[in-house]
């Protein structure tokens, strides 16, 4: 039986439990960007996604891409993807749905990573 963690999408924000966390790592629950292609978060059997969270404590760092609050992402406050922060998560850890990012939001986001892993 397939579970509805399997069916996350690049783009889409889903609720994570952070714990347990580490050092500098976030920590709790809290949103979280999943940046994986599609092509692995669909492959039977894949239990894993790759993440970058979201933080309210927005700054203006290279890294950290503004997601601003709104329907269509379901985020309840104006949001900053961190692009230093990449995670491979297993899908137990995706608890709700959210929404999803624009395409804008998601090139941008791209770029941050890109200049972060120096692509």
């Amino acid at each position: 039986m397939t579970s509805d963690f399997q069916k996350c999408s690049r783009g889409e924000i889903w609720l994570l439990d952070w714990n347990p966390r580490r050092g500098s790592e976030q920590g709790g629950f809290r949103p979280g960007l999943i940046i994986q292609s599609d092509l692995g978060n669909h492959a039977e059997g894949a239990r894993t996604t790759v993440v970058v969270p979201l933080t309210t404590q927005g700054r203006a760092y290279a890294f950290y891409v503004p997601i601003p609050k709104g329907k269509e992402n379901g985020l309840p406050a104006d949001s900053w993807a961190n692009a230093t922060q990449i995670f491979t998560v297993d899908k137990s850890r995706l608890t709700k749905r959210l929404g999803k990012a624009t395409p804008v939001q998601m090139k941008a986001l791209a770029e941050a990573l890109s200049a972060v892993l120096d692509f």
